[in-house]
């Protein structure tokens, strides 16, 4: 293993620590912050939240009215359940409106069965009267650490803990409010221009953030994610100096991507930001859908997802962003019997035997891609995408847009479509074995979401 490849795998190994880790600083502490309004649940994310004066409205029906009514909602209702708000659900529809709460403490939602007059708001963190289906459930109302996200002021200090974090923050129109960031954000190029004139200051490390440089910004926000116990430390220690403060869910999945856009976007007071990328995501994933579902058929080629070149390599199991990435483009995970980001012994990869392998940040360039083909290891020359001349490199950005669970994840998806059904978009363009930082010229549905 060369250099560059070590210190991949060393990044995972320190990405799953501090996944590990994390499990046990999840705990909120002292950090108690309850309802206080009501959220309005349409479905797919179209989302109202309305502020309440809890102490003339304390409880959740009561708080509802009084939301449709400062809102101009129409309601209709007997006073123990809701029938209608803004005239949904249609008729026929298998969605009803239901009440769901997060106590204070939790970390998820509840189903309540009851009377919702028996439901005081404020003994809650998150209250939402939601239009969901039976065994659905409302987008999260807290964040990682269970503690709410809706009716901060508008963020005009803010520090971003992640990359990925960041590249969310500018997608919803948020640049001009980062004060400042980790070290490794650097996408798009206005962060670091930014950096570049003193106005964005580096605040620590991906998994070691500076409590101390954080403080130096003054900031009003700040933005974690749950994978990095570090964050959670520092934002603790934050929340107890009253700095407000969200942590983002693992990236582990499409939903969760959009569900920290519209999370960060509500944390932020961006939410017409958020709601028009989660729009054009949608869209764009919806188109990819489409063109896969209709080209594919019965062919799903199983995919090997690697960090590295490695006899045994870091490779992605099922519960990860880039599983899911494959499943959109008709695509099998041919590890999926393997749980998350997973370090594999050799013989697993011929009898596992991948149509196609992505190989991630191998970072020795185009020129080096023969070279890594020639040096692969004997097991990894007996599968068939060996043979059929099916291994690719995504390095560079594109390597970046594979690892940060993103509103770019529809770029992606994109991209490994059309690497693993190459004639599906019907436009000629074919994607090359090594694929660097110009990726975006192999796209056309997604070429232009670079969000910055």
């Amino acid at each position: 293993m060369n250099g560059k490849q070590t210190k991949i795998a060393l990044s995972v190994a320190l990405l799953l620590l501090g996944a590990s880790l994390a499990v046990a600083f999840t705990s909120v502490g002292g950090t108690v912050r309850p309802a206080g309004g009501i959220i309005i649940d349409f479905g797919d994310r179209e989302i109202t939240y309305v502020p309440v004066d809890l102490s003339a409205h304390p409880d959740a029906m009561s708080a509802l009215e009084a939301a449709c009514e400062s809102e101009g909602i129409e309601m209709v209702s007997d006073g123990a359940w809701v029938y209608s708000i803004d005239s949904r659900p249609e008729m026929g529809s298998a969605r009803g409106w239901k009440l769901y709460v997060t106590p204070i403490g939790g970390d998820s939602w509840r189903l309540h069965g009851g009377d919702p007059s028996s439901v005081r708001v404020a003994d809650n963190s998150a209250v939402a009267w939601a239009l969901c289906a039976d065994g659905e459930d409302p987008t999260p109302g807290v964040d990682a650490t269970g503690v709410g996200y809706y009716g901060y002021p508008q963020a005009k200090r803010l520090v971003t803990l992640a990359p990925s974090v960041t590249e969310t923050v500018v997608a919803i129109g948020g640049i001009n409010a980062i004060v400042g960031t980790d070290l490794y954000s650097d996408y798009p190029e206005s962060v670091m221009s930014l950096r570049d004139k003193g106005r964005i200051a580096v605040v620590g490390g991906y998994s070691n953030p500076s409590f101390e440089l954080i403080m130096k910004e003054s900031p009003d926000l700040v933005i974690g994610m749950a994978s990095q116990a570090g964050h959670i430390q520092v934002i603790e220690k934050l929340r107890a100096r009253g700095v407000n403060a969200v942590v983002a869910f693992d990236g582990e999945s499409i939903g969760t991507i959009l569900d920290n856009t519209h999370m960060i976007g509500e944390a932020m007071s961006y939410s017409l930001g958020a709601d028009e990328v989660l729009g054009d995501v949608a869209y764009a994933m919806g188109e990819i859908g489409r063109i896969m579902d209709s080209v594919s058929g019965s062919y799903r080629p199983k995919v090997m997802v690697a960090l590295s070149t490695a006899k045994s390599p870091w490779i992605s199991g099922s519960g990860t962003y880039m599983s899911d990435i494959l499943a959109l483009a008709s695509a099998e995970n041919a590890y999926g019997s393997v749980s998350g980001w997973s370090q594999v012994n050799s013989e697993s990869i011929f009898s596992y035997n991948p149509d196609y392998i992505l190989v991630i940040g191998y970072g020795e360039g185009e020129d080096g891609y023969e070279a890594m083909i020639g040096g692969l290891p004997p097991e990894w020359k007996r599968t068939a995408a060996y043979i059929d001349g099916n291994i690719y490199s995504l390095d560079g950005s594109s390597a970046n847009l594979a690892s940060r669970p993103s509103p770019r994840a529809a770029q992606l998806a994109e991209l490994v479509g059309r690497i693993v059904h190459q004639d599906a978009f019907g436009d000629g363009i074919e994607v090359p074995k090594y694929v660097g930082d110009g990726f975006c010229e192999y796209l056309t549905i997604t070429k232009e979401m670079n969000f910055g």
